[in-house]
């Protein structure tokens, strides 16, 4: 008889075993982000409506669970990634002039530039506030390298934009310090703040990384690729801004001298229309709808190989469940 095909990992049931610390981390949230009135107010409640998947907080509390009970600093750690991660969605929909963010308005579209920017500062601020009251030098440390590195990711990306020499190595170079090295820390800090030793540590930031890198390639696919009512948000705005993702690498290595420079010329062209139509186009005229997500899947089975530092647990179960879902996500 043939087997059945695996379920669809599913993300309530891959957060089963942490429910009750997420609903914790849930609640310092929402605590960190309802103390204010006035426009500040308004603002914070804004982008609480944003609140995604919690991927970041996930990996965090996940990795701690692997190796002994919850506590402060596991919540803690959660709430200040997932706020770093909010603060740079502000300013991502600035720089690409997005319209939307989980099917409303941004805060750009709602509020305008120069706000954005400064309450996109103002909520890494908070996050780092937050970061120093926890009891534990390593984390502050950890975490402020994090930022300098995901900042330097996104001026790399920038600089690079319709830079259409770009190698794959570049750009996962680009991916892997704007988004996976936060990943990483969190992965590192869930285990830190269980007691983990270096080895343990290194293992789980290698697992967060490839994670990342993973979860940022699915991400450039959907902008591309996906289908804009389903992932809630403006799709199409790595294209109209230049930036140069893993589809239009794949596609520019296939395609001949001439009909190269054909779509680079048309990328650049700021009043070409149905760019994003005729791209996809190409890319499944030359068998390349995959191509991106393969590259992710790669990311993925590296990932869960360094989940074998960690004992077997339900835990480490879900954490190998969570790489799963990265590459079969629609959102």
């Amino acid at each position: 008889m043939p087997t059945k095909p695996a379920p669809r990992p599913d993300l309530a049931r891959i957060h089963q075993p942490i429910a009750a610390e997420l609903e914790e981390v849930e609640r310092r949230i929402q605590s960190q982000m309802a103390t204010y009135q006035g426009v500040v107010g308004d603002l914070m409640g804004h982008v609480a409506k944003f609140a995604g998947k919690r991927m970041r907080p996930s990996v965090c509390v996940l990795s701690g669970r692997a190796l002994g009970p919850a506590n402060t600093v596991h919540y803690d750690v959660a709430v200040v990634a997932e706020m770093i991660h909010t603060a740079t969605l502000v300013h991502d929909d600035v720089l690409d002039g997005a319209d939307t963010r989980r099917s409303l308005p941004s805060v750009n579209t709602r509020w305008g530039t120069e706000v954005s920017v400064l309450f996109g500062d103002y909520l890494f601020a908070k996050a780092f506030s937050l970061c120093a009251s926890i009891p534990n030098r390593d984390v502050l440390l950890t975490m402020a390298e994090t930022a300098k590195v995901m900042c330097l990711g996104e001026l790399l990306q920038n600089v690079n934009r319709f830079n259409f020499a770009l190698a794959e190595a570049d750009y996962i170079d680009i991916v892997s310090r704007k988004t996976a090295h936060l990943f990483g820390s969190c992965a590192e800090l869930g285990a830190l703040a269980s007691g983990a030793g270096p080895e343990i540590r290194k293992s789980m930031r290698e697992f967060g990384i490839a994670l990342g890198i993973a979860f940022q390639i699915v991400d450039d696919h959907l902008d591309l690729i996906g289908d804009e009512a389903e992932v809630g948000k403006t799709l199409g705005t790595d294209l109209d801004k230049g930036k140069v993702t893993l589809p239009l690498i794949g596609l520019f290595a296939q395609l001949p001298d001439k009909k190269r420079r054909e779509v680079e010329e048309l990328i650049s062209d700021p009043k070409a229309t149905g760019k994003r139509g005729i791209l996809v186009d190409l890319i499944e005229a030359h068998g390349l709808r995959s191509f991106a997500l393969d590259r992710a899947d790669e990311y993925v089975a590296e990932a869960k190989e360094k989940l074998s530092a960690l004992p077997r647990s339900s835990f480490r179960d879900a954490l190998e469940a969570l790489a799963d879902y990265v590459v079969v996500r629609r959102h």
